[in-house]
């Protein structure tokens, strides 16, 4: 990619990672692919858990760590999502002005797509929160700034 186009300029939206990997059980559940609860046992193996990879994909760190390898720093914005939940149209100025775009405002900032499910048990949210506690603290290194998700 780097060689096709060197000068891009890449934006990377983060979810906290258990709410990621929740959300994304559920799409897979929605398009009839995942027929499997969301917690599993330990040990358990389940070929449609490890294709989807619920939990590997929300491991920022290490997926940013090979972009950064080929692309420098000053080409890559990231944005929480509550940063673009929270502050949409402040987010929205942030990337216009990592793209290089005048500033512009837009009447509303409509969401999309939107999935109500239920929440996680408490000790499946703590469990996962624990996983991902190190994973967290080497993207807040990366990125030189703490998110706020469980570490």
């Amino acid at each position: 990619m780097r060689e096709t186009v060197p000068d891009a300029r890449l934006i990377v939206l983060l979810r906290d990672p258990v709410d990621r990997a929740l959300s994304h059980y559920h799409h897979e559940v929605a398009l009839g692919r995942e027929p499997l609860s969301f917690v599993r046992e330990p040990g358990y193996f389940s070929h449609a858990w490890w294709d989807y990879t619920y939990a590997a994909r929300g491991r920022y760190a290490e997926q940013l760590e090979r972009w950064l390898d080929v692309f420098p720093r000053e080409q890559l914005l990231v944005l929480a999502s509550e940063d673009l939940a929270g502050d949409t149209s402040g987010a929205y100025a942030r990337v216009l002005e990592f793209l290089g775009a005048p500033p512009h405002d837009l009447d509303e900032y409509p969401r999309v797509y939107r999935q109500q499910y239920g929440e996680l048990r408490p000790e499946t949210r703590r469990r996962l929160e624990e996983a991902f506690a190190e994973p967290n603290r080497r993207l807040y290194e990366l990125l030189g700034r703490d998110l706020g998700w469980a570490q």
